[in-house]
């Protein structure tokens, strides 16, 4: 982290609808001295939070345990929170950005005028009340909004605890509500949750405990959280509630839907402060986060402005990783935002004292100076989150390297997703392989990494890795793809059989690269003979990948338009348009299957006549996953100038710092980590590599900070209407290549591009300067 002394300045967001909300009360403010330091001004946290992109706008911080955010209705939202509803229900504290499924918002806070609200059986949406975005702030570690009933709600966040600060109008009687079944699966569909609460009015604290999990709807990711809050005024009265019965001066609650209320004598004042700790081990655990974290020794509201302070100074500090300049106002808070949700995920699930639940079942305890990750979106983050978070994050990435082979370890198998305890087995492939291979290739070291390698080499070839707890095989189809040489139609295990195809080729591929950095020749090689298999499914008599039966024989009935066809799904939130694409390491094998590097150009260009068409299309899809390598395939065929135009034209269509700001769903980090390299001019294309290909810069400087030291990229004539490179150099030499390695900017560098607004069609075109395929 930075070691500048700066002082945080809370930001005025500015803005009209649809961009960022007015104040509901002004942030603690504090002069900035010492130039542009002051970068949380430039994110909206609220960039994300319409339509789909399912990000919440709550306090956190950088890769934090704790999310306190909004839940929001009338309708059951993803991330809890989208800027279409005008109904809060309370402010849960976890929650996953933009994740695409329902998960967490558990022991939601929900301020109250009285206990007249509150009649069983409390739901999660027992407690609505009515808001106004103009009302409505975020800024980095804070949140706030005024809600039509004139309570003011206040969260900040460290790592694991909250800090609220609730006030109250001068009618009605001060209470808060903590529903312990407001987990949003919570008796939902096949879902419910059981839950507890204790209140100890002489502590003035409120504990307990839910468990829940089924992220995605899955069946077997059970896991526990619990809560210990601390109130700063004694308790006017207090009561709980168990399913359908409410206890009024009762200190204990249980069952699917529980919580408990309290109330504060409003003559004494109309403020209440209150702190909340967590922990996935126990309430013991939460108590000492909170006490390690948020100490209750300092609890009035200069303490908050404080904590307010403090949480905009660290996340100042992880912004300035990389700073920019020379572009629009817009487009810098764009660039700023996606950083922001770059470093919300993986998320801690290690306690302060180590501790924390294993994929086995039983508590371990990590050794000092380290820290568990998990909510790894892994078939998202393998294509660029992966390499940005090593890059900026190295010591941070190697405990997240280090966490995915303790889950192999403790569980049985790599995580596909997991989340605190257990991998979902949401998705498919082997993402942790190139997750793994990503985070070595740039920079992480501080796991073991031989010992990772190895158990990801057995996960490669070896049918009989699995994780009894969560019933997740690392490879599903393994047997058939080493036996057949691709994953037939009905595959036993798994969906989308070409998809996986595909997936477990990249895995190997990734694989492949990190076995040859590590002096394992004939474990390359034969990684990068499986990454090939992706050959036996084309068809060159229609011209794209595409599914087969178990003899052999091609599935009848196919379409480049659909998921499924013959009774089977062939793709997995694509079609065959879509993920004929998908083997960013053999582009220029693929186009000799096409007839040419002229033709596949040619399929490319009408690929593009559409960016964002969404599943079952012909044409790209830029919202999710599958297509995002796609813009940078030009600079495999000698066209990097297209490269450069469907970038920026994706960047500019597609994103922005307001709520609709992206294309699809963010996945933890994935689609804003595609935005932040474009916006740099590069992209990691090819998973397990150090290989950047090139784009074109969006900001005339920009400063990369390294742990190894500064790369400075210069982008000469650069703008939102200059994307054309016309010549580069490379730590001061003249450079025609589309790409280059990040071993040459690891301790040190310089990128200077110069660029315009029409294409230069002869820069990086010979056929010795296109990105590398690997056969």
């Amino acid at each position: 982290m930075s070691k500048h002394s700066i002082l945080y300045l809370a930001s005025v967001l500015l803005g009209v609808a649809m961009s960022l909300p007015a104040l509901a009360m002004a942030a603690p403010r504090a002069r900035v001295s010492g130039g542009n330091y002051d970068l949380v001004q430039y994110v909206n946290p609220f960039s994300g939070t319409a339509k789909d992109g399912d990000e919440f706008p709550g306090a956190t911080m950088p890769f934090g345990m704790i999310q306190w955010s909004p839940d929001t209705g009338p309708h059951r939202r993803l991330g809890g929170y989208n800027y279409a509803d005008s109904i809060i229900y309370g402010f849960s504290v976890d929650h996953l950005s933009g994740a695409g499924c329902y998960y967490g918002g558990d022991f939601a806070f929900s301020p109250l005028l009285g206990t007249g609200e509150i009649v069983t059986p409390v739901k999660r949406t027992a407690f609505p009340e009515p808001f106004s975005h103009s009302n409505e702030t975020a800024h980095p570690g804070y949140y706030a909004v005024k809600l039509n009933n004139g309570i003011t709600v206040q969260l900040t966040a460290t790592t694991r605890t909250g800090f609220g600060r609730f006030i109250f109008p001068d009618h009605g009687t001060p209470t808060i509500a903590i529903n312990a079944g407001s987990n949003i699966l919570n008796n939902f569909r096949k879902f419910t949750l059981e839950s507890s609460v204790t209140i100890d009015p002489a502590a003035r604290s409120i504990s307990g405990a839910a468990t829940g999990g089924h992220f995605c709807g899955t069946l077997y990711d059970t896991r526990t959280i619990y809560f210990y809050a601390v109130f700063n005024r004694p308790f006017a009265s207090y009561g709980t509630w168990g399913d359908s019965k409410l206890m009024k001066n009762d200190i204990n609650g249980e069952g699917h839907n529980s919580g408990a209320y309290v109330t504060f004598n409003a003559a004494k004042g109309h403020t209440v402060l209150a702190k909340v700790g967590i922990s996935y081990v126990s309430v013991a655990n939460a108590r000492q986060n909170l006490e390690a974290e948020n100490a209750v020794s300092r609890f009035s509201s200069r303490a908050f402005d404080i904590a307010v302070r403090t949480a905009g100074r660290i996340w100042n500090s992880w912004l300035r990783r990389v700073t920019v300049s020379g572009g629009t106002l817009a487009d810098k808070r764009t660039f700023y935002s996606m950083v922001y949700h770059t470093l919300l995920g993986p998320t801690i699930c290690s306690d302060v004292n180590g501790q924390y639940p294993g994929s086995d079942g039983k508590v371990h305890t990590m050794p000092h100076g380290h820290l568990m990750y998990s909510d790894f979106s892994g078939w998202d983050i393998y294509r660029s989150e992966a390499q940005w978070l090593a890059m900026i994050a190295p010591r941070h990435s190697g405990d997240m390297a280090q966490s995915l082979l303790l889950d192999y370890e403790q569980g049985g198998t790599f995580p596909r997703w997991p989340v605190p305890n257990m991998d979902s087995g949401v998705m498919m492939g082997d993402p942790a392989a190139a997750i793994i291979a990503d985070y070595y290739a740039f920079g992480a070291r501080n796991f073991e990494v031989e010992k990772a390698f190895n158990g990801l080499m057995r996960a490669a070839t070896d049918t009989s890795v699995y994780a009894p707890l969560s019933h997740t095989y690392e490879r599903d189809a393994l047997g058939d793809y080493l036996k057949l040489g691709y994953v037939p139609e009905n595959q036993k295990g798994g969906y989308g059989n070409v998809s996986m195809t595909l997936e477990y080729g990249a895995a190997d591929f990734a694989l492949s690269r990190m076995a040859k950095s590590l002096g394992h020749s004939a474990d390359a090689a034969l990684l990068l003979k499986h990454s090939q298999k992706w050959q036996n499914l084309y068809n060159p008599e229609t011209g794209f990948i595409q599914m087969k039966r178990r003899d052999g024989s091609w599935a009848p009935d196919f379409s480049d338009s659909v998921l499924s066809y013959d009774h089977d799904q062939a793709y997995v939130e694509g079609t065959a348009s879509q993920y004929l694409w998908a083997v960013p390491w053999n582009e220029k094998g693929l186009a000799e299957k096409m007839g040419g590097i002229k033709i596949a150009a040619k399929r490319l260009d009408k690929f593009f006549t559409r960016l964002n068409a969404g599943t079952n299309s012909i044409y790209c899809y830029l919202g999710n996953e599958p297509c995002l390598e796609t813009p940078w395939i030009y600079d495999f065929f000698g066209m990097p100038y297209k490269t450069q135009d469907v970038v920026r034209r994706a960047m500019t269509k597609l994103y922005s710092y307001k709520p609709l700001g992206y294309p699809g769903n963010d996945d933890l980090g994935e689609m804003s980590s595609w935005y932040v390299f474009s916006a740099l001019g590069m992209y990691p294309e090819l998973p397990g590599s150090d290989i950047f290909v090139l784009g074109s810069p969006l900001f005339r400087k920009a400063v990369l900070h390294l742990h190894g030291g500064n790369v400075t990229i210069i982008g000469r004539g650069a703008g939102e209407n200059a994307p054309y490179v016309h010549s580069l150099t490379l730590n001061g030499k003249k450079w025609n290549k589309t790409w280059f390695r990040f071993t040459e900017i690891a301790h040190g560098g310089s990128l200077v591009f110069n660029v315009g607004a029409t294409p230069d069609t002869h820069w990086a075109s010979a056929p010795a300067d296109v990105a590398p395929s690997y056969r």
